[in-house]
């Protein structure tokens, strides 16, 4: 609990509100929403690099989110795709194989692209926009509010935790213990579970924590949450565990644990509720902070994007499976109901 971060405050502030950070600013009624300015002119064509962990087809729909913004592929921008293909042995090769194309602007999906790319622009700070679970935690940005450095973005993860609780607690007034799932070699993990704890103990929760390295630890891991007397987990953020999702969502309900995660393949397999990463939001949050970065402004002065807010999926089968009543209130929050 030392090294709880200075985000916390906000966790408190959500946890007391009981609301969700908004998905976007509100106008002032009678405002006119401004229309995009079109792409900065110039004799040679904008370079914009794409890097990610997974596989090239994630990039496409920045790539359609800037072309609304007047980027065309042949005709003002030439796109260099990188991916990994989940093989992180060779992220840093790529990194370098990036930079040295001297692209314009980066764009970086998943955290190990991040991870690559930090390192591989220490020297040449080429600007960055990337998607990421906890880019402060990762250590590419020094702050949210003003990173610092040559990487902006968006994220979804700083509120996670306290809705994670907030729930279950709505779902399961008498809930005493949560478990967690998790493992610690994913860099946005430690944080989560910081937070998960902060966030319980505002919510009178005792937390266990179940760590899983392997496909073959997670079963006993969540059979060891009912033997410790809880009867709800959280999934932490980790590629064994979001790969193993169906897994996950089936262990629980059939030792009457209600899940909740970032997955929506937990839930749809067993999980009580999911709160994925708001990806439509999201392409669009990446594809105006690349257009401000080609038309001069600063990664290091661009604060990172928060307020997406993060689509909940309940499971009411799950949650009727669990002996649960969800309040009318908390179904009513959810954009996705599985019955």
């Amino acid at each position: 609990m030392s090294a709880v971060r200075l985000r916390i405050p906000g966790l408190l502030a959500l946890s007391l509100l009981a609301l969700a950070a908004p998905s976007a600013p509100v106008a002032a009624q009678g405002d006119t929403p401004a229309a995009p300015q079109k792409p900065a002119e110039r004799a040679t064509p904008w370079r914009i690099a794409t890097i990610t962990y997974a596989y090239p087809d994630l990039n496409k729909p920045v790539k359609a989110a800037l072309a609304r913004l007047g980027y065309v592929e042949g005709r003002n921008v030439v796109y260099r795709d990188w991916a990994g293909e989940r093989n992180l042995a060779i992220m840093p090769k790529l990194a370098r194989e990036v930079v040295e194309w001297k692209p314009d602007v980066v764009l970086s999906l998943m955290t190990n692209a991040h991870v690559a790319m930090r390192e591989a622009t220490k020297d040449n700070p080429v600007p960055v926009v990337l998607w990421s679970a906890d880019p402060l935690e990762t250590g590419v940005i020094k702050s949210f509010r003003k990173p610092g450095t040559n990487f902006t973005g968006f994220t979804y993860e700083p509120f996670e935790a306290v809705l994670h609780v907030r729930l279950l607690k709505l779902a399961m007034p008498g809930l005493k213990c949560v478990g967690h799932l998790w493992n610690h070699t994913y860099p946005p993990a430690p944080s989560t579970l910081r937070d998960l704890h902060v966030a319980a103990q505002l919510m009178g929760l005792t937390v266990i924590e179940g760590e899983a390295l392997t496909k073959e630890q997670i079963v006993p891991r969540i059979e060891s949450f009912r033997k410790a007397g809880c009867d709800a987990f959280t999934v932490g953020p980790h590629e064994l565990l979001n790969g193993n999702g169906q897994l996950i969502g089936e262990t629980a309900l059939r030792n009457r644990l209600a899940a909740v995660s970032i997955q929506t393949s937990i839930v749809r397999a067993g999980g009580l509720a999911t709160y994925a990463p708001p990806h439509d939001k999201g392409w669009v949050a990446m594809a105006d902070m690349a257009d401000r970065i080609l038309k001069g402004a600063r990664p290091a002065d661009m604060p990172i994007e928060r307020r997406l807010g993060s689509p909940l999926t309940l499971n009411l089968k799950a949650a009727k499976a669990l002996g649960l009543t969800l309040p009318p209130s908390l179904i009513d929050e959810a954009n996705d109901i599985i019955e």
